[in-house]
């Protein structure tokens, strides 16, 4: 007569074919920390990125996974969440970390959750959340940057100022206006500001910041210049921009930020209010 396997048993190897079945990458660890099962998501990824370890069973995790930072001699908040999840001093630890290819940008949510089975002490979880962090960069990006130009918009150069003042830093600001000459209200089109854009990083790289500061108008921010300087750039920056849109309009003018309250009243589209 065939014998029944026992219940605990049959739990572990349906546990087992679980585990083997999904897509993130999944250990699971003895007390001490050793791999008693890795599962086929976790082994395709090794091998795929040049892990000539086949039989992870045993395998000390803390250690392998944290011997770079041991090497480097920094401290490692991982293993400390994995060691304390072992020795039942919390229940779980998570955190996510970057883990790119030199061909691709990718990121993972590692989760550690504490097991009570026999010889099993915890579940290690690495779930690719690639595709979310990449959507949430594409929002940020979206949010602080002008879709024509690229360039940082209105409220991320008033936030970049605004920092500079608090670091107690020499603060300036170049503004550029671009018209069409007799017709002021006329909108600019995306190729001319994207040309200017051009132009102004190549003049000013960081970590002076070029921005897009209203529809006919580009903001220049910065810190350090004395007069002098200042007025090298003004007139350094009318000078190329003529160049290249000679069918335009050009004003420069150059302008030191000393308080918050003066950033918001910035009017590119009148040098004298910069100027007061």
């Amino acid at each position: 007569m065939k014998r029944e396997p026992e219940p605990l048993q049959s739990l572990l190897a349906g546990l087992v074919l679980a585990l083997d079945v999904v897509t993130d990458h999944v250990v699971l660890l003895d007390g001490e920390g050793r791999i008693v099962h890795a599962n086929v998501a976790w082994q395709r990824f090794a091998l795929d990125n040049g892990d000539e370890e086949t039989d992870w069973v045993g395998v000390d995790y803390v250690a392998a996974s944290t011997a770079p930072t041991v090497r480097a001699g920094v401290s490692d908040p991982v293993s400390e969440g994995v060691r304390d999840v072992l020795a039942g001093r919390r229940p779980d630890f998570a955190c996510e970390y970057d883990c790119h290819a030199p061909d691709e940008m990718r990121w993972f949510r590692l989760t550690v959750t504490r097991a009570q089975l026999p010889g099993i002490s915890a579940i290690v979880t690495h779930t690719d959340i690639t595709a979310q962090r990449t959507a949430e960069r594409a929002l940020e990006h979206h949010a602080t940057h002008d879709r024509a130009t690229g360039l940082a918009n209105r409220a991320a150069l008033e936030q970049h100022l605004r920092q500079l003042l608090e670091e107690g830093q020499d603060v300036s600001a170049i503004a550029v206006s671009l018209t069409v000459p007799g017709r002021p209200a006329v909108a600019l089109g995306d190729d001319e500001l994207v040309r200017a854009a051009t132009t102004l990083r190549e003049l000013f790289p960081a970590p002076a910041r070029v921005g897009r500061w209203g529809p006919r108008a580009l903001l220049i921010a910065q810190s350090g210049a004395d007069e002098e300087t200042l007025a090298i750039f003004e007139s350094t920056v009318a000078a190329a921009l003529r160049e290249i849109l000679g069918d335009l309009e050009v004003s420069a003018t150059a302008v030191r930020i000393r308080s918050a309250g003066e950033i918001t009243q910035l009017d590119v589209s009148d040098p004298t209010r910069l100027n007061g």
